[in-house]
């Protein structure tokens, strides 16, 4: 076979991935080819105009969705944050004033959101991604009742959340199930339950955060499984392959674009994680989030609303946004280095 077969057939086959710039240069050319009539060949400046226009096309689909659906709607936002709030006059004390609010000791209000928002999003990628592979895998081996199961994990995004918030909140309430099991042991509830101490409140979030975690996640892991060639497994098994060596050899690699797919859209989750905070605690007992103290700065938590500080909320998210997508890039570019398995 010829090197020249060899690299168009590496090509088609997605090995060779040309670099960005490099992908930059050949739109320069094809549009030098169609605007400049010395550098066309023969008849092919009609299928270069084609391309050219069927390019542009499909470019001007995301560009026009990020200019309308991002760009337009958060222009103002990234304005508020250089203005001044009574004044509208263009002024770096938004940012002064985050920087003091950040700096400030762990009790201040902020600091106990960023560190909880870290909390939930660590909660996400270590405690509920994995435990969701796993029950992905089981409900994919097809275990007695794994229909049933598939239906169970996947009922908290049918069923409302304040119902799913009652019914969790009854149940570890000091008089409620939980607190009887408690007792029976010859243990005791803590005051008026684990929802009303500090200690204790964002913790039990969490663990509600696990209990409903598992919808979404269990239908693309157990989609992405469902792929996987039975062959494969069947030869897996006559060499003797256990669940565990099955699971890590066979069914992590072959469904990692899932996995990192779904690793990156939990990136993007970093400073906007959180839990239900408003139908548990309201904030209180030391449960707030980074959401949860930008609803409290705009609304509030009262009855008659909050401070209404726009100003301080666009900065705010404009500095987490600059953290952020470095980070989302980086975690992004570290998850295409792996080389997936087609098949």
């Amino acid at each position: 076979m010829s090197q020249k077969s060899i690299a168009n057939q590496g090509i088609s086959s997605g090995i060779y991935k040309r670099p960005f710039f490099s992908r930059v240069k050949d739109f320069g050319y094809e549009f030098d080819r169609v605007c400049n009539p010395e550098v066309r060949r023969g008849g092919h400046s009609t299928f270069a105009k084609e391309k050219l226009v069927f390019i542009c096309l499909i470019l001007a689909v995301p560009i026009i969705h990020w200019l309308v659906f991002w760009l337009y709607i958060n222009i103002q936002s990234i304005i508020l944050a250089f203005q001044d709030m009574r004044t509208g006059e263009f002024t770096f004390y938004n940012f002064e004033k985050f920087w003091g609010e950040l700096t400030k000791p762990l009790a201040n209000n902020i600091g106990v959101a960023i560190r909880n928002t870290l909390l939930y999003f660590a909660n996400s990628i270590i405690v509920i991604m994995p435990l969701s592979l796993v029950i992905s895998f089981f409900i994919y081996k097809k275990i007695l009742f794994y229909k049933g199961f598939r239906i169970i994990f996947y009922l908290p995004a049918i069923i409302s959340g304040i119902a799913m918030v009652q019914a969790y909140t009854r149940f570890i309430a000091p008089k409620g199930p939980l607190g009887a099991i408690v007792k029976f042991f010859g243990g005791e509830m803590l005051g008026e339950g684990l929802l009303a101490n500090k200690s204790s409140a964002t913790w039990t979030i969490l663990v509600y955060c696990i209990w409903t975690g598992f919808t979404s996640n269990v239908l693309l892991y157990s989609g992405g499984m469902a792929r996987i060639p039975i062959e494969v497994l069947e030869s897996a098994k006559l060499e003797g392959c256990g669940p565990f060596r099955e699971i890590v050899s066979i069914v992590l690699p072959l469904i990692w674009p899932t996995i990192s797919t779904m690793i990156v859209f939990a990136m993007t989750g970093l400073f906007s994680s959180s839990g239900p905070i408003l139908l548990f605690t309201q904030g209180q007992y030391e449960t707030t989030t980074l959401s949860y103290w930008i609803f409290e700065q705009v609304y509030g938590g009262g009855k008659f609303g909050g401070s209404g500080s726009y100003n301080l909320v666009s900065c705010t998210g404009l500095c987490f946004t600059l953290v952020g997508v470095p980070v989302i890039l980086t975690v992004r570019y570290l998850m295409e280095k792996v080389d997936s398995v087609e098949y």
